[in-house]
């Protein structure tokens, strides 16, 4: 059951990043995506720990980590000025 609430939280913020970036035309990350990407691949990565899959659940650790990486240097870079 978590493997379905990770993926759909995954799907929506796929949805809402190609909208951004094809019908508006922003080439960038946004930071809802990065935010429920990383949430749903840690809610992943929590139900295969879970259930003793140990190598699926680190591969979606390393996922959420990602994610995270980069939205903590979208945040960072955003506060430089002149960034944006």
């Amino acid at each position: 059951m978590l493997s379905v609430i990770g993926l759909a939280l995954i799907i929506l913020a796929w949805i809402e990043q190609i909208y951004r970036s094809i019908i508006k035309g922003r080439l960038s990350f946004s930071p809802f995506f990065l935010t429920v990407y990383l949430v749903g691949a840690a809610i992943i990565a929590y139900g295969n720990f879970s259930a003793e899959e140990i190598v699926n659940g680190i591969l979606n650790a390393v996922t959420a980590v990602l994610a995270f990486a980069i939205l903590v240097n979208l945040i960072y870079k955003r506060k430089k000025p002149g960034a944006f």
